[in-house]
């Protein structure tokens, strides 16, 4: 699944997807995920927890990533939050001079 509307968050832990989205695609509830409680700037929202086979961003690629699935209903139109569990993971370069993230 290809997600073109995701935000960078360094201030976010987790990485979350939006369940409308990846109910497109199968992934549903299961009575063994793992939930937790998340809090943030848009609120308290309980989510639940997949691992994904792969992660791709660009040319990198991260095998078996656990990623948070919530409603994210933020008021915002966004399929998915990068979270800093990803940016480290992925070993992403932010240059803020020059906008730039680099792999």
């Amino acid at each position: 699944m290809h997600l073109d509307h995701v935000l960078l968050d360094t201030g976010s832990a987790g990485t979350i997807l939006r369940a409308d989205r990846v109910s497109e695609i199968g992934m549903e509830p299961e009575p063994h995920d793992v939930t937790h409680v998340i809090r943030g700037i848009g609120g308290t929202e309980f989510v639940y927890v997949k691992t994904l086979d792969a992660v791709h961003l660009g040319e990198c690629a991260i095998r078996s990533f656990p990623v948070e699935i919530g409603q994210m209903d933020y008021g915002y139109e966004m399929d998915g939050i990068i979270g800093f569990n990803l940016i480290h993971a992925a070993g992403m370069v932010i240059d803020a001079r020059n906008l730039e993230v680099r792999l």
